[in-house]
């Protein structure tokens, strides 16, 4: 499973957002923030997997609340529209980058 996450630069400071799962991590660059993402996001669907079933389903359709995925959907594009640098504000965490405990 593929997840939708952004990424806005703060000052100093990168925030990221994985959308599909509502979890979030800052960094002082954005591949930083990306790394820390990808552990929050391995680290949470790990519980999950620890959860009864229902519980689990829950927990791993779970979404950031409509306002703040239409809110990321919007700064990117205006992003790509105004050619805003090269950094993407969006991105996909793919399986393989999530980092798990026991990896």
């Amino acid at each position: 499973m593929n997840l939708q996450c952004y990424a806005r630069r703060h000052g100093n400071q990168w925030h990221a957002i994985c959308t599909d799962l509502d979890i979030a991590a800052d960094g002082a660059s954005l591949e930083e923030a990306r790394a820390s993402l990808a552990v929050c996001v391995g680290l949470y669907i790990e519980s999950a997997e620890a959860l009864p079933a229902d519980d689990r389903r829950r927990w791993l359709t779970r979404t950031a609340p409509w306002h703040v995925r239409w809110r990321m959907a919007l700064l990117n594009a205006l992003h790509r529209l105004r050619g805003s640098g090269t950094t993407p504000l969006s991105f996909v965490l793919e399986p393989d980058e999530l980092t798990l405990a026991d990896a």
